[in-house]
């Protein structure tokens, strides 16, 4: 039940964390034998590990459920804004860190707490403070950061598309960066497992002297289109984006198996601006025979003629053996399903076309549209065909 404990110090005063398992149930807590027995066991465990402090702190699943006061009969206090805690929490505004310790009665949970089930709340790190929205993302070094969402917006724009871009491209990727942060805030990363973000410090390094000038830029892309995203019958939509098409976008249900209405495949005629459109890639007759369990030559026969409707192998028959090319494209890091392949004696030189798994926008595409003359709106409504702006 009680899987470890932290002392810490709090403003001079020992505080016991007691980590607890998750298959306890807690949202029943109030009831009168559930509470008498959740007291017998805290006070046994504070009594063997001889914990001279007066308060207690809840965790469950990096959940702060409440507090007990030891010198006041145990007395159980639900915490009604439950957020995530961890070490390494910081919460940011404007990337000033506002508080970096363990925050009480000013968050609220977006979700409605009823009778304070953790059921309810652990799918969801939207927080509000002051009716502004507050998302939680878990950085690559550890840090847990707590970021007002038009901040988070910022870094995730300044990290996902050149600032260099149309402000118009720059538009439309921050409403899709929104619309995901929006639709996804359970769980939001500062990589590509999610989408990528950088602070403040890091864009200074990567822009140096160009600093101010970006920033300026990204800040108003994104104020331009504060609180905008984008849905397809009242949800949110899957707001998947790519860095470059073959000139044709590509529908999802190759890629991953599910339709989208509005993840089809559209005509993106600028991606060619792109000056690694097009890129060659040597791959030994031995790496192959290796990573697919078979034995490859030049003699070996590639069947490259099962496209999919945007011109992207969907299957690749490499003599006998049937290979979906988007695992072609992964097991050898192909940077696209769009490629043609060329044998030599050693090994097959593959040229592909455009880069990402072409679903959605294509950001090269979404630049070349800005400067053509389309807004923002109508680039996404382009890309995400049936989708509203909201």
């Amino acid at each position: 039940m009680i899987n470890g404990y932290d002392i810490k110090k709090i403003n001079g005063h020992d505080v016991l964390y007691l980590y607890f398992d998750f298959n306890y149930e807690f949202a029943s807590f109030n009831f009168k034998n559930k509470r008498n027995n959740i007291k017998n066991i805290i006070k046994k465990y504070t009594k063997d590990i001889m914990f001279k402090g007066t308060t207690v702190v809840l965790v469950c699943g990096s959940l702060i459920l409440g507090t007990i006061d030891l010198n006041d009969n145990f007395n159980y206090k639900i915490n009604p804004h439950i957020i995530s805690i961890t070490d390494n929490i910081k919460i940011l505004e404007n990337n000033n860190i506002i508080s970096d310790d363990i925050v009480y009665n000013e968050i609220e949970s977006v979700n409605n707490i009823v009778n304070d089930n953790v059921n309810n709340i652990i799918t969801s790190n939207e927080i509000i403070i002051d009716n502004n929205i507050y998302v939680t993302i878990n950085r690559s070094n550890g840090d847990i950061l707590i970021l007002e969402l038009e901040d988070y917006i910022t870094g995730v724009l300044a990290a996902e598309m050149p600032a260099e871009f149309h402000i118009e491209a720059l538009k439309a990727q921050a409403v899709l960066a929104r619309t995901y942060a929006l639709k996804h805030q359970a769980y939001l990363t500062d990589n590509e497992s999610t989408q990528s973000y950088k602070d403040d410090s890091e864009l200074r390094l990567i822009w140096g002297s160009s600093y101010d000038k970006y920033i300026s830029k990204i800040k108003e892309a994104v104020n331009d289109t504060k609180g905008l995203y984008l849905t397809y019958n009242g949800d949110y939509i899957e707001a998947v984006y790519h860095s470059t098409s073959n000139g044709l976008t590509e529908d999802s249900s190759f890629v991953w198996g599910n339709y989208y209405p509005y993840l089809v495949s559209v005509e993106s005629p600028y991606d060619n601006i792109n000056p690694s459109y097009e890129v060659k890639k040597e791959i030994s007759y031995t790496e192959l025979s290796n990573k697919l369990g078979i034995n490859i030559d030049q003699d070996t026969n590639f069947d490259l003629s099962d496209k999919t409707s945007s011109g992207r192998i969907n299957n690749i028959k490499i003599d006998n053996k049937f290979l979906k090319g988007t695992d072609f494209r992964n097991i050898f890091g192909l940077r696209s399903t769009s490629f043609e392949i060329v044998k030599n004696d050693t090994s097959i030189v593959v040229t592909t076309y455009g880069y990402g798994h072409g679903v959605g926008m294509s950001q090269y595409g979404a630049n070349g549209y800005a400067k053509s003359g389309l807004t923002f709106n109508q680039i996404l409504l382009h890309y995400y065909p049936g989708t509203q702006l909201n």
